[in-house]
This record gives structure tokens, sequence and C-alpha cells, in this order.
């Protein structure tokens, strides 16, 4: 009895002892987790709060630093999705109204963002964070004086919170408040004279005001201050325009290019000027960099329609007013334009009807003006003595020769440059989006920058067992480059086994080992001839025939490639590697044949590895990529879908189905794949989020929501 209660007492002290090991583990990764999200390191972040959900999903906290983490990478939706756990979990955490609210505000959905907010300061009714973001959502909904009324109540409570003088001042502009406005902006630059925002908004309100001489004070001040940003000399070029000092302004335009050289906005203002004084060749060149980077832009195609005219320049002013006409058929300055260029090329009768239709289009529009004459607003006519600009939106073509100014603030963060390290903002970088690879059986995997947990199955467990090689089989998509040394020692492993192979007591399944390291030289002829040999006495060897398919996979991949170096792809996305087989000889019809036969070669591996193991994700996973190679995308989908069911970590699984999706126009439902495959660290997701991503949930997600 006694040794009963000892061991009784012993098991109960090392489950006691497990349990706080495992409470420390989680905190610690928790808190491992919060430091890389402080230090930026969003995707690694996420890998610990990973652990600590799966370790305990009751806790609120992971899901909402998740979230934050997948906000940062501007994973909205998938954001969206652990911020509703977290708040189901525990709907008194007033931060994560906080940043549901922000992502509300990023879908342009203010209402619920406003309700996001309201619901927060509900539990914290003094929160300045959510009574600042409340109000700036009144005010992207136009509801000025409840925008203002928060602000006013953080003012109230902080006196000294710079911003929301900031923020109020710009409601008040909206709300036609001036003079408030003028308050505000100059508390901001009396209470701190080195914060550029004071200035800026001050200086850009005396500018709508008409001020100029003190908005180019307080913008001198502002680029003073800082001097390294874009937007605040494309201002204080306006301003100089207006006060007619066009060499200060062409300065600043070139200051611009300078710091931005993708600004089409400077480079179209930069040909204005240019234009106006003369130099019609280099106008015409800043022209051509603003239709490179807007091809789309018909006010500066028209514009340079009219310098490659004034320049006799036939062929390549008739090229961008014919496109202007088809635009816009009721221009009558693109028709005199043309009927000039018609003239000159001796196309007469062409250039006469061309006349006939400006004069006639002109005739109406003046008589239009004269009926409308007598409704000019006071507005309009206070501002007779100032020049004529446009608004950056403004597309009307009949104001192709004014500058265009901002219509605000433009804080858009710039793309970032490539970077090798996957801290920080991974969806800025820029990419070469294709499904993920194909899975393989090999002895040296690749590294990688960020480590996910290893794959297992038992078939490949059962084979390693017998110990046919120094090193275990593993199941992944990156194997590693073999060259140099490397090369020498798989070369000499491979005449050790051929050595082995000799005697007859040796155990035949070595071949498998002497095919992946065929495999891993690129002698892929003499792996599949080994898996063949294989196949011969066991027909049924799962190991072998997902090799072979493996194999088969990466002669055609690589014979392919070598095929199409000089072509260039048709489509970045979906554009697999197999798609022809390489024979100089054959025609398109022998091609076409060669490549059907090795899908189908491949296929019937895959095929027969689901039969003798159905529950191998790999094989379906692999042949959803050759189905999606053979356009059969729906299958595609479906057969990842399987392996997903299958193994629900799946990360390569889910960036591929969710591609496929986005392929097919289910933008919502691949979003949530390629959500879940950042979450499981394939890191360009995100990249793919931002630039082909819904913002909206899926109808599955937003179900689950309600539930």
């Amino acid at each position: 009895m006694t040794k009963k209660f000892t061991l009784f007492i012993l098991l109960l002290k090392c489950l006691l002892i497990s349990n706080v090991s495992a409470q420390i583990n989680t905190d610690r990764m928790l808190t491992i987790g919060k430091n890389a999200l402080y230090f930026e390191d969003y995707v690694l972040a996420i890998q610990y709060f990973n652990k600590v959900i799966k370790a305990k999903p009751y806790l609120s906290d992971p899901y909402f630093f998740r979230g934050l983490a997948k906000y940062y990478l501007e994973d909205y939706n998938g954001a969206e999705l652990d911020l509703n756990t977290c708040l189901n979990k525990n709907p008194f955490m007033v931060d994560a109204y906080n940043v549901r609210g922000i992502i509300m505000n990023k879908k342009d959905n203010h209402l619920l963002a406003i309700e996001d907010y309201s619901k927060g300061l509900n539990i914290d009714r003094n929160n300045i964070n959510l009574l600042i973001n409340r109000g700036n959502s009144y005010s992207a909904i136009e509801d000025y004086k409840n925008a203002i009324e928060d602000f006013n109540r953080i003012i109230e409570q902080n006196s000294g919170m710079l911003s929301a003088y900031l923020s109020r001042g710009a409601a008040k502009v909206h709300a036609g408040d001036t003079i408030g406005a003028l308050s505000d902006f100059s508390k901001v630059v009396e209470r701190n004279p080195y914060m550029s925002d004071g200035f800026a908004s001050r200086g850009f309100l005396y500018y709508q005001l008409g001020r100029y001489e003190e908005a180019k004070k307080d913008y001198d001040q502002v680029i003073e201050l800082k001097n390294d940003y874009a937007n605040y000399y494309l201002v204080r070029a306006a301003i100089l325009y207006q006060l007619d000092d066009l060499r200060g302004t062409m300065s600043d335009f070139d200051k611009v290019i300078e710091l931005d050289p993708k600004s089409s906005l400077a480079y179209y203002n930069r040909g204005i000027l240019r234009a106006q004084v003369g130099d019609k060749n280099r106008a015409i060149e800043d022209f051509s960099r603003v239709l490179a980077l807007e091809p789309s832009n018909l006010l500066t195609l028209f514009n340079r329609a009219i310098l490659y005219n004034e320049l006799g320049q036939n062929k390549e002013a008739l090229r961008d007013v014919n496109i202007i006409i088809d635009n816009y058929p009721k221009f009558d300055q693109a028709y005199a334009i043309r009927a000039d260029v018609k003239e000159r090329m001796g196309d007469g009768n062409g250039a006469q009807i061309d006349r006939m239709t400006a004069y006639k289009l002109h005739s109406d529009r003046q008589n239009k003006q004269l009926a409308e004459a007598s409704e000019t607003k006071d507005s309009e006519k206070k501002e007779a003595g100032k020049k004529a600009t446009r608004r950056k939106g403004d597309k009307d073509i009949r104001n192709y020769d004014k500058i265009a100014v901002l219509d605000d603030f433009d804080n858009n963060e710039q793309e970032e440059q490539v970077v090798e390290s996957i801290r920080g903002k991974v969806q800025n970088r820029n990419i070469f989006i294709d499904l993920e690879p194909v899975f393989g059986l090999t002895y040296y995997s690749g590294d990688t920058l960020l480590h996910r947990p290893s794959y297992y199955e038992k078939e490949v467990l059962t084979f390693n067992k017998k110990e046919l090689y120094k090193k275990p089989l593993k199941i992944t998509n990156q194997e590693s480059e073999v060259e140099g040394l490397r090369y020498i020692r798989l070369t000499n492993d491979i005449n050790n086994i051929t050595q082995e192979l000799q005697d007859e007591e040796t155990d035949r399944d070595i071949l498998i080992a002497r095919g992946a390291l065929y495999t891993m030289v690129m002698n892929y002829s003499n792996a599949m001839a080994d898996y063949n040999e294989i196949l011969k006495s066991k027909p049924n060897h799962v190991v072998a025939l997902f090799s072979r398919a493996y194999a088969r996979h990466k002669m055609v991949e690589v014979i392919t490639a070598l095929e199409e170096e000089t072509q260039v792809p048709d489509n970045i996305m979906l554009q697999g590697p197999i798609k022809t087989k390489n024979n100089l000889q054959q025609g398109p019809q022998e091609k076409e044949v060669s490549q059907i036969l090795d899908y189908e070669l491949i296929i019937n591996d895959l095929n027969k590895v689901i039969e003798l193991a159905p529950n191998f994700e790999f094989a379906y996973y692999n042949r959803a990529i050759i189905h999606c190679l053979k356009k059969n995308f729906e299958q595609g989908v479906k057969d990842f879908t399987k392996a997903i069911e299958l193994n629900g970590d799946f990360a390569e699984a889910y960036f591929n189905r969710g591609l496929t999706l986005i392929y097919l126009e289910q933008e919502a439902k691949g979003t949530a794949d390629l959500s879940k495959a950042g979450e499981l660290g394939i890191y360009k997701a995100y990249n793919v989020i931002k630039r082909y991503g819904s913002e909206e949930l899926s109808s599955k997600e937003r179900i689950a929501e309600v539930e």
C-alpha cells in the first residue's frame, strides 16, 4: 500500500512538473513572438504564436498578436479572422477592437470601423487611440460634427496631443471652418516648431485660400525640417507656379524626380513647363516617361501629340492623336491637330473632313458654354486671377495643358527594395509568383530561411528503418544543390552502392537509395532505370512509384527549361515547367503528344501510389500540380483540397490552391488559402495577397464568424 501511495505521489509530481514546464514554454513562446513582432520580424512572430495556439487554443492573446502580425503584412482578411477569434474568447480586449477597426478602415468600411471603435470606448471611455481613430473614420464618411467632437474630447484630456489638433483642423477645413482650422494648425506650429506636419497643413490651407506668400513661407520651413519627402516639393512647386516663379517651380519638380524617379506627376508637370518655355524635345521626353509609367494617361498623350505636330513629326503625331479621338470622339482640338497632320501628309480630303468636324464640335461647345455662363458660381469668379491648375485625379481631357496638384498629402508608403531577409514587410518584395514545386524524396534537403516542421510519411519511415544509406530519405520540395565536393561524394556513394549490388544477398531496395542519389546529380535516366528494376519484382512498392514519378517530373522540367530559355513566358501565374518534350525534330503536334505522354506516365504512378496508400498527401499534391500544368485547374483544386484534408498544416497545398483559385477568379477563397499558407510559413503568400487578393472574406469564413 505504501509503495502504491509513493508511486501515486511520484506520478502526481511528474504531472505537475510537466504542466509547469508546459506553462513556462508557452509563456516563453508568447514572449519570443512578441519580441519578434517588436523587431518587425512578422513572419517569425507568426510561427511562435502558432505554437502557443496549438498548445493552448483557449487563450485570446496569441490570436490578437498573430492578427497584429498579419495586419502589418497586409493580410487584412487573415488578421480580421484572428481578431474575431480573440474577441470571441475575450470580448473585453480593447486593443483588438482598435486593430480590427483600423482594418475596417483599410477596407474602406468606415461604418464597421466606427462600430468597433465605439465598442472599445464602451469598455475604456477615454481611450485616446480609439477616439482619434473614430474621429478620423467620422471624417472619412464626412460626418465632421462627430469627428470634431471626438477630437475635442482628446484635447480636453490631453491638450499636448498635437496630432489631435492636426486631425481636428483637417475636419474643420472640410466643414468650412477655415478660421478654426488655421487656429488649430497654428497651435501645432507654435507648440512644436520642429514638427513639419504643422507647417505643411497650414501651408496647404494657405495655398487653398490663395495666400501664396504665406504658403511659400510655411513650405520653405517644411522642407528645411524634412528635405527628403517628394510630395512636399510637389506642393511648393504648385505654390511657386502661382507666384510666377517658373525657375523655382522647375527646380522643385527636378527635386521630386531626384527623390522619386517614378513620380509621373512630376514628369507631367515638368513637361508642361518645358512646353510652355519652348523646350519641346525635352518636354516630349518627360511626357514619354509618364506614358511609360502610366500607358493609359490620355492627357499626357495629347500633350505629346501637340508637340509632335508642332515639330512636324507627322507619323508620331498621327499615332497619338488617333488614340485620343478614339477615346474622346467629341474633342474638337484633337480633330484640328489631325487635320494639320493629314494636310502635311498629302491627305487633303481627310484634312478637310477633320477641320469641318472640329469646327462643328467647337461651335456646339461654345453655344453650350454661353447657355451656362449665367450659372457661373461666385467661387469660380473669385478665382479668376488664379493660374489654372487641375487636381491630380482630374482626367478631363480639356485640362490637358494645366499643371496637376495634389488633392491632399499622399503618405502612401513606397515599395521597399528586394532584400534577402524575411524580416519586415515581406509583402512589398518583388518576387516571381508561381506554384510551389512538387515534393520528392531526397537525402539532402535544401536549407530554407524559415524552418517549418518536417513532413513524414509512414511508407518512407518504414523504408528508412532499413538503414540502407548513411542518411534517411526526407520528403521535401527544396532539394539541396549538388556541386563541388558534394557532387564528388555522391558520385562515390553511387559507385559504392553499385559495388554492393554485385553481391546477390544485398537488399535490392538499395536501388531506391541509388535512384535518389542519381536524381540529386540530375542523372534522371539512371534513376528511373533503378526504380523500374525494383518495380519489376515489387510492382506495389509505394516509395519506388512515388520516386519514379518525381524523377520523371524533374527530367521533363529540366529539358523544358532548356527549351524555353529563348521564349517569353505567356503567363506569370500558374505557368508550369512542363510544356513540351524537347525534340528539335518534332513538329507542334508531335510535341503535344509527347507532352501528354509525360503527364500521363507521371499521373499513372501517382494514381498507383494513391491506390496503395490513400493517406499519402504528397501524391495528391503532386498530381494536383500536373493537373494545373494540363490546365485542368478544377481537378487540381480537388487534389490540393484532398492533400489539405489529410494534412491540415500543409502550407504548400494551401498556397497552390489559393493561387489556383485566384486564377479561377475565386479571389475571396483564394485569399483565405494564401493567408493560411502565410500563417504556416510561406511568406511570399503575403506578396500575392497584396497584389491579387480580395478584401472580402469568403462566404465560408463569414459563416464561421457568425457562428
